[in-house]
């Protein structure tokens, strides 16, 4: 996604359109902290060691790395909502909210894997 983000944001003029531009900037760099936060999650998922505590500890930090992926992808959604409606907008909208099912079904296997290892 911030490969096509970075793509978009190169074609297209937005001269006109302030806005646009702005929303499409903030959705780069939200994107790109989305990427770091899920690639520690994994990195983390395959650290885990321990019991106990010292799990529970990794797991949550596990947890809220991808709960603020999450978030930082519903950002990049609420800049474009000032935005007129165009192709841009709804192409890169729809993307995200595809992006934004992945990760909260990511979410949500990393919630239930913290259920059976840390009681």
């Amino acid at each position: 996604m911030t490969i096509y983000l970075a793509n978009v944001s190169r074609q297209v003029d937005y001269g006109a359109d302030h806005r646009a531009a702005v929303a499409l900037h903030d959705c780069f760099t939200v994107f790109g902290d989305a990427v770091d936060q899920i690639r520690g999650s994994l990195k983390q998922m395959r650290k885990l060691t321990g019991t106990g505590e010292e799990l529970r500890f990794q797991m949550s930090n596990v947890q809220t790395w991808m709960s603020a992926a999450l978030t930082n992808e519903d950002t990049c959604v609420d800049g474009f909502q000032d935005v007129a409606d165009g192709p841009v907008k709804v192409d890169v909208c729809d993307r995200t909210v595809k992006v934004k099912e992945v990760t909260s079904n990511a979410l949500a296997l990393v919630n239930s894997y913290a259920k059976v290892m840390v009681p």
